[in-house]
């Protein structure tokens, strides 16, 4: 079972570190040996000082052997602190990388694993920036903490040292008013946290509304509503404008703070040591060792500040990857699964006991952030309760009913892809509520509109079974009649498809669905309105070859349809409305029922048909 980290809901430091931690794997000691290397550049700042301490110290007394010995050694211990600091960056940045792939994976791992009602009211373009550009800013939080302040903070303790050593009773002072430079950035952390994550849900919008605009462009044009979608983006670009400009004031304050205070305490400290030049109480040497200390000072006292900002910062982000991370994930399987196979009749049915089940009104991620942590979202009614069906094994049912009346649910709570709040569903023996991916792989599900990807027919339809050889893969297509269309595409089976499929027509890609869900072959195949692109005589062969398929194989298939021809066939067909099953049986007796549903359909379909048929 995968180990999920519960962050708070808005999620600390000491939070953090300890998990991206934990992410960067076998690259810890690396990273350690990274941040040691990167070290050279503070050794660097500080042999400086020493060096013109001594260099003057010794020009002072004529030493002239000794200052062309300091000359040569310093340049060459500057020349090999040099390239260990190269490679200490090189190998900081390549851990980053690793650390930034790490978490992004995971995220994107979980964003895969939420309940699919929530994943579905999540905009896709949030949920990528959310797993990409966010945890970017969260992954840099150790570079931050240990590399950027760490070098900054030794930079101080040494310098400040080193000027104890020349003359403590300036040191002192510098010393004891150092936090004035942080305590603006400290002041401001909510308020720099709070604006970096609005700032985060301002990009987000905007890039939804980008994929919003480029992934309906037929209908933008089909109403000719362009202008409409470029005032909706200068709009919320106006917003994110405005939001990146309270940023950068909250920044400048805290820089200002930061910069003001740094120069009193550099400014001051110089005119202290130079009157006591003045007075003879430090030497020349000594004197220009201080006025390098103090800028070795000023500049990690002005460093910090901001860096304390930046991580306010990405602690906002760090609130919109925790809500992924902290989501509820489908249930998984915690003993060892069992590998998907038909075994005995007995074992692939279907089965929906008890189920209650109702669509969350706030279901999205969004929604969920501004809820207060742990607390529940609102429901509306149950569409299911108590709702019980069993497709029998290596049987044919068939589910209809008006639209709302719940047909679709049930077949994606048998597909495993919604799980009930009360009640169980079985699939072949394996409840979807203790693993949905051990149930899932008993079934072969097809939507009404399917997802191609871009790439070539062939990966499509082998992403079900790579392992298929040539002759199953077109024993599939056959079945679900794309075969003879496939051929005729320049590239035949290798024939490259944009993006959704949109290449193709409706037909072709409910075609190359089916042939996908032919060639898994699991025990259960549920077809969700899934030849409503077809023409008549094609969907009758094409259920014709489903059916016979599922014979030989002893399948059992469920199909929902609106199109009632499609399912006379069915040796149980069941009635739907508001949720409840309101009548079942075969398509005879379901006809005979003078005031029943299925009688009321099959009339509004054709009536002419309906009493030839009867």
């Amino acid at each position: 079972m995968r180990q999920v980290p519960q962050l708070s809901a808005t999620p600390r430091i000491r939070e953090l570190i300890p998990l991206l931690w934990s992410r960067l794997g076998s690259s810890r000691t690396l990273f350690v040996l990274a941040i040691l290397l990167c070290l050279t550049d503070l050794v660097i700042h500080l042999l400086i000082p020493m060096m013109m301490e001594f260099y003057f110290n010794f020009l002072e007394t004529g030493e002239l052997d000794k200052v062309r010995n300091l000359l040569v050694g310093f340049n060459i211990g500057l020349l090999v602190l040099t390239v260990l600091g190269l490679i200490g960056h090189y190998l900081k940045q390549n851990n980053m990388s690793i650390l930034h792939r790490n978490v992004a994976l995971e995220l994107a791992d979980h964003a895969q694993r939420l309940p699919l009602e929530k994943a579905q009211a999540s905009h896709s373009a949030d949920l990528q920036q959310r797993i990409y550009w966010d945890s970017n800013k969260v992954t840099l939080l150790p570079v931050t903490i240990f590399n950027n302040m760490g070098t900054q903070i030794l930079m101080l303790v040494f310098a400040s040292i080193y000027m104890f050593t020349l003359q403590w009773q300036v040191a002192l002072g510098v010393f004891l008013l150092m936090p004035l430079c942080l305590l603006g950035s400290h002041l401001l952390r909510h308020r720099l946290m709070n604006i970096g994550k609005r700032v985060a849900d301002q990009e987000s919008v905007l890039k939804q509304c980008q994929q919003d605009a480029l992934q309906s462009m037929d209908m933008l044009r089909a109403f000719d509503v362009q202008e409409w979608m470029t005032d909706r983006f200068v709009q919320e670009r106006k917003k994110l404008n405005d939001l990146y400009m309270r940023r950068m004031w909250w920044q400048a304050l805290v820089h200002t703070l930061s910069v003001t205070s740094a120069l009193l305490i550099a400014w001051g400290t110089i005119l202290t040591v130079a009157w006591l030049a003045v007075q003879g109480k430090i030497h020349i040497g000594a004197l220009m060792a201080f006025f390098i200390l103090i800028w070795r000072v000023y500049n990690p006292l002005l460093a910090l500040g901001q860096l304390w900002g930046q991580i306010q910062e990405s602690k906002g982000a760090a609130i919109r990857i925790a809500s992924i991370w902290n989501a509820a994930k489908e249930p998984e399987h915690q003993g060892e699964a069992k590998e998907p196979s038909r075994g005995t009749i007995q074992d692939t049915g279907l089965t929906w006991h008890n189920v209650q089940f109702g669509y969350e009104e706030h279901a999205g991620i969004q929604e969920a952030e501004k809820q207060p942590h742990g607390a529940e979202s609102g429901a509306s009614a149950p569409l299911l309760h108590q709702f019980k069906l069993a497709l029998e094994p290596a049987s044919f049912m068939a589910i209809v009913g008006s639209s709302g009346s719940g047909k679709s649910t049930v077949a994606k709570l048998g597909a495993g892809l919604l799980f009930p709040s009360a009640g169980t569903v079985k699939v072949c023996g394996a409840a979807t509520e203790e693993s949905a991916e051990h149930a899932r792989q008993f079934v072969s599900y097809v939507p009404q509109r399917p997802y191609l990807y871009a790439g070539t027919i062939r990966d499509n339809l082998l992403m079900a079974k790579p392992e298929a050889t040539e002759a199953e893969l077109i024993e599939a297509a056959a079945i679900a009649e794309a075969h003879a269309f496939i051929q005729a595409l320049p590239d035949g089976y290798n024939t490259v498809m944009s993006e959704h499929g949109n290449s193709l027509s409706g037909g072709q890609k409910q075609r190359l669905a089916i042939a996908r869900a032919v060639l898994a072959d699991r025990p259960v195949w549920i077809f969700d309105e899934a030849t409503s692109a077809l023409d008549l005589e094609t969907e009758r062969k094409v259920m014709e070859a489903i059916l016979r398929r599922a014979r030989e194989r002893g399948s059992s298939v469920l199909v929902i349809a609106h199109r009632l021809t499609t399912v006379q066939e069915a040796d149980t067909i069941v009635a739907m409305e508001n949720g409840k099953i309101v009548e079942a049986g075969t398509h005879a007796e379901l006809l005979e029922r003078e005031d029943g549903l299925y009688r009321s359909l099959w009339r509004q379909m054709d009536g002419s048909l309906a009493l030839n048929t009867a």
